[in-house]
């Protein structure tokens, strides 16, 4: 009978533990069917935002030497930032339309977000001002411009820690 019974609780024991094991497997599954979803995620962004990096860096670029403009190039300054306007929008629509999932992913989701929408400002200051320059309104030109070298160097180092962040550069 003592062999009977110790053969039940070894049973027990043993259905017990497997019970266990299966709950211990079953939670790392979850765990880690998470962290892939969490890669994921924030590949997903970095792809999304990867398109439109060597735009962004020209429109930077161009944003960051930008002066007022003479009279006579106002119009080729306009036409230059109306496409500088659109790729930031297309950029911020496609961040925007993605989310990160790890805490490094949204911190640089959110600075690239604010380095777009400082860029925008920028570009908005910068066709303000080209279109002082182009009816003859110099000095709102060159206030306009500096107000625009304000903006876009606020934008810049936005820029430069959120594409680390992702791993865009």
């Amino acid at each position: 009978m003592e062999d009977a019974q110790s053969d039940n609780v070894s049973k027990a024991f043993i259905r017990l533990l497997e019970v266990a094991m299966k709950r211990v497997a079953l939670s790392m599954l979850v765990t880690l069917a998470a962290a892939s979803v969490a890669q994921a995620s924030d590949a997903s962004l970095t792809k999304a935002l990867k398109r439109y990096e060597t735009r962004l860096t020209t429109d930077i670029g161009y944003l960051s030497s930008f002066s007022a403009p003479s009279r006579k190039a106002a119009p080729a300054a306009l036409h230059k930032l109306t496409k500088v306007r659109g790729d930031l929008a297309e950029a911020t629509s496609a961040a925007t339309g993605q989310q990160a999932s790890t805490s490094s992913g949204r911190k640089g989701r959110t600075q690239v977000l604010s380095g777009l929408h400082d860029a925008t400002l920028a570009a908005t200051e910068a066709r303000a001002s080209a279109t002082a320059a182009r009816s003859g309104k110099r000095s709102t030109a060159r206030r306009d411009a500096k107000e625009e070298q304000r903006e876009i160097n606020k934008a810049i180092p936005l820029f430069e820690s959120g594409g680390k962040l992702l791993h865009l550069f």
